[in-house]
């Protein structure tokens, strides 16, 4: 398989195609125009042929048995005509002008012969009249002496040929001898060709319009296969499918409210079986709430819940008036942006802690060059014992990664010259349930550094935070003497891009809100005052076990 290019008359849409996918080529195959173009036209020379032979064939026994009729009607003419009856009652007069009457009859009806013979069978009259005298050959002579008249096709003197043969019958009854009229088979032939020559041009002007239209069908049909081979559309098909089918978001295609396209991931995100009542197209309501319609083209997408399962849905429209649905897993992206949170909070600390390290070193150095050994010696204590203190103080955590995370938070404070507390109280149990401890890091950093934050340019600000639980579950306190959370912010602070920082913020607040509704926890936040009378801002965050 290899691709061609698109030939020139083909559409535009054609060579975009042929852009984005290898095409088959088929070089030995004729073309899909040519195909169905023979295909029909064998089709029709298949049913017509079959049924022009069935016609002939028909009319050729119809003409057969019109001239049977013919015959036994005109035979039937000849035995009551009193000239007949007389020559065969004896009359020597009747009997010698009968041949030459029965000659002009013969003319008259168009027959080939008209022959009368007595009961014996002898001709009394005969085209050739060299035949007179002689007895009638073919056919059965026993039927006319009982009274009855027959037709049959037999061979004659004159040739092969249709007649009847009807007895000739005296006042009283008795059989006298027979009439029989006769018509040649070559006649009867005659007459078909004359019949199959009026029809054939209508027979032949019926091909040609069958194979036009298969013409003009054939070229329809390529114009709305964009010109490609039926090879090249189930290749490029195949192709698609494999990338739908490798995506890992769910990829529905709409159209007039109908799904025709859903990759398996997109079943799996909503649920759907294989089953007969899944089929597609399935009406997207079915699938989708309802009122994700009213905006089938949001600028962003939109958090909705399926079956339990929480996805984030965009709608796009597409060229040719279809309309995209991308479904992803909103659990698994929040699971990442969490771990992209984590990432960069770590990077900070470590950013905390190379700057207070590099102060640290830089003052050594002068003291170290000015001969101040004792005030580098009590510097380095110093540090130690504040390293140390903070150390034993985040040991009741019991988490390494909780407790690497607030020793960081610890330099970041220093850093930004604030004082950051941990309640003596602060303890965690030796065993917490899958995703509470996940739900712990994300709040401690995101609630620590939110009230760094908020104090940020105030001196002396202070940081307080508490971890503790009790039989009913956890608490994570974090407590700052900032100003508070600004009163039109307060009801909606936990929603996504709502931040007093400003536009671009207010997402970690929101994705704290989020694993706290999965895990059954609140977040609340308020302003309280310490035993000296000093406001602070308090948030709370109080997960159930």
């Amino acid at each position: 398989m290899f691709s061609r290019p698109a030939p020139r008359s083909a559409p535009a849409s054609v060579s975009n195609l042929a852009r984005e996918v290898a095409l088959p080529h088929t070089p030995r195959l004729l073309r899909v125009q040519s195909r169905l173009f023979l295909s029909i036209a064998a089709a029709f020379l298949l049913l017509a042929l079959p049924l022009a032979l069935l016609a002939t064939t028909t009319l050729r026994g119809t003409i057969h048995r019109t001239y049977a009729e013919r015959a036994l009607r005109e035979s039937r003419l000849i035995a009551t005509l009193p000239p007949v009856r007389a020559a065969l009652e004896g009359d020597a007069q009747a009997r010698a002008g009968l041949n030459g009457l029965m000659g002009g009859y013969r003319a008259l009806l168009g027959a080939d012969y008209v022959v009368v013979t007595d009961r014996a069978t002898r001709r009394l009259t005969h085209p050739n009249p060299a035949r007179l005298g002689e007895p009638m050959v073919g056919g059965d002579f026993q039927s006319f002496l009982q009274g009855r008249s027959v037709t049959e096709t037999v061979q004659g003197t004159l040739g092969r040929s249709v007649r009847a043969k009807v007895p000739v019958l005296a006042g009283d009854g008795r059989v006298l001898g027979l009439a029989s009229v006769g018509f040649l088979l070559p006649r009867l032939g005659d007459v078909f060709q004359a019949v199959v020559r009026v029809a054939l041009p209508w027979y032949v002007g019926a091909l040609v319009l069958a194979l036009l239209l298969a013409s003009l069908l054939a070229r329809r049909v390529r114009r709305e296969m964009l010109e490609l081979e039926p090879e090249q559309i189930a290749g490029g098909l195949l192709h698609y499918r494999t990338v739908l089918n490798a995506l890992e978001e769910g990829v529905l295609v709409v159209r007039g409210g109908q799904v025709h396209v859903m990759n398996p991931q997109a079943r799996a995100l909503l649920g759907v079986g294989g089953d007969a009542a899944d089929r597609l197209p399935v009406p997207l309501t079915r699938l989708l709430p309802a009122p994700l319609l009213d905006d089938p083209s949001p600028e962003s997408p939109v958090p909705v819940t399926v079956r339990d399962r929480p996805l984030l849905v965009s709608v796009r429209p597409a060229p040719d008036g279809a309309q995209v649905v991308t479904l992803r897993d909103l659990a698994r992206m929040r699971a990442l942006a969490d771990e992209l949170t984590q990432a960069q909070r770590y990077a900070d600390l470590l950013r905390a802690q190379t700057h207070e390290f590099t102060n640290r070193l830089h003052t050594l150095a002068g003291l170290l060059h000015l001969g101040e050994t004792r005030e580098a010696l009590k510097l380095i204590y110093a540090q130690s014992d504040r390293h140390a203190a903070h150390a034993d103080a985040v040991r009741a955590l019991r988490y390494v990664r909780l407790a690497a995370l607030v020793l960081g938070k610890y330099e970041r404070a220093a850093e930004l010259g604030l004082t950051l507390t941990l309640d003596p109280l602060t303890a965690l149990p030796d065993h917490l349930p899958p995703g509470v401890l996940d739900l712990i890091e994300l709040s401690v950093g995101n609630l620590l550094e939110n009230a760094f934050e908020a104090l940020d340019g105030q001196p002396g600000g202070e940081v307080h935070l508490l971890i503790a639980h009790d039989p009913e579950g956890l608490v994570v306190e974090v407590r700052d003497s900032g100003p508070g959370v600004p009163a039109p912010l307060a009801a909606t602070l936990t929603q996504r891009g709502v931040s007093s920082k400003g536009p671009g913020r207010g997402v970690g607040l929101a994705l704290m809100q989020a694993r706290a509704d999965a895990v059954g926890a609140t977040l609340v936040h308020d302003r309280i005052l310490d035993p000296a009378g000093r406001p602070w801002t308090r948030f709370t965050l109080e997960v159930p076990l």
